[in-house]
């Protein structure tokens, strides 16, 4: 067979490599921000509180741990909001990924009292975990392999939500998405979150009533701004993704399951009319 016709469909559906579709950069861009616009009172909603209650905790923390000297107290309390800060982020990243599914992959509404009860809790904290550990491994190795694990598991997360995975399946399921796309997911996801914890853990801890109150007020607004448009990214981002694995994979044999050897639910994230999984 000439390297011509190695890159051109096959009777099965599948695209050769030379005509692998390029990532549609500026598309999910504006479909993430589509999906912010026309949900944007509830976005903001959800966000602000969580933003709030996770920096609340944070400042309550610092503010305990400044008036105490018992270290095992503070690191107790310190945990503790660490936790909560987890918990918002897990309930905000599956939140979102739900409104980006409702504005443009089939996904029927939920509302905000469902996706709390329906969440996959623990295996998204799970999930949360084992990619912090594995980041902070590859960081503390020699830095580049931790910048690397840490692009390719940009979207276990939203793996975990949108395709309704456990954890190892969900971690392989992320880097079998990215690894084609790699520099598009640096420059869309790992660049800007990167950038956002550096200017968060760089904002000060204010002192004095007034003063926590003001910094409360700047972290939780301007928090859920930055977390909802990288989280919204991020979704589409993950769902952009999954639509172009399937395009480069084989279509299903007759009488075959919907998820028989590509990895997907048997509801098409894509499709008209799927569950929502979380």
């Amino acid at each position: 067979m000439s390297r011509h016709d190695s890159n051109q469909p096959d009777h099965g559906g599948r695209v050769g490599r030379g005509d692998r579709p390029p990532f549609p950069v500026r598309a999910t861009v504006a479909s993430a921000a589509r999906a912010g616009r026309y949900n944007a009172g509830r976005i903001l909603l959800v966000a602000v509180a969580v933003s709030t209650a996770t920096a609340a905790a944070e400042i309550a923390v610092h503010s305990f741990a400044d008036r105490t000297g018992n270290l095992p107290v503070t690191i107790t309390a310190d945990l503790g909001a660490s936790g909560v800060s987890l918990l918002g982020v897990v309930f905000l990243s599956g939140f979102l990924s739900q409104v980006v599914g409702e504005a443009g992959h089939g996904r029927r509404h939920a509302r905000v009292r469902d996706i709390l009860r329906k969440l996959s809790w623990r295996r998204l904290i799970l999930a949360d975990l084992v990619v912090v550990a594995l980041v902070v491994i590859g960081l503390v190795a020699l830095v580049i392999p931790g910048l690397i694990v840490m692009n390719l598991l940009a979207v276990v997360g939203p793996v975990v939500e949108i395709e309704n995975k456990p954890v190892m399946a969900a971690l392989r399921r992320s880097a079998h998405l990215v690894r084609r796309h790699f520099w598009t997911v640096a420059l869309l996801a790992t660049l800007p979150v990167t950038i956002a914890d550096e200017i968060t853990s760089a904002a000060p801890h204010s002192a004095g009533p007034g003063a926590m109150l003001t910094a409360l007020a700047i972290r939780g607004v301007a928090g859920a701004v930055i977390e909802s448009a990288l989280g919204l990214v991020l979704a589409e981002l993950c769902y952009r993704l999954m639509e172009l694995d399937r395009q480069g994979s084989p279509a299903p044999m007759p009488g075959s399951s919907a998820d028989s050897g590509d990895g997907l639910p048997r509801n098409r994230v894509s499709g008209h009319g799927a569950r929502p999984s979380g």
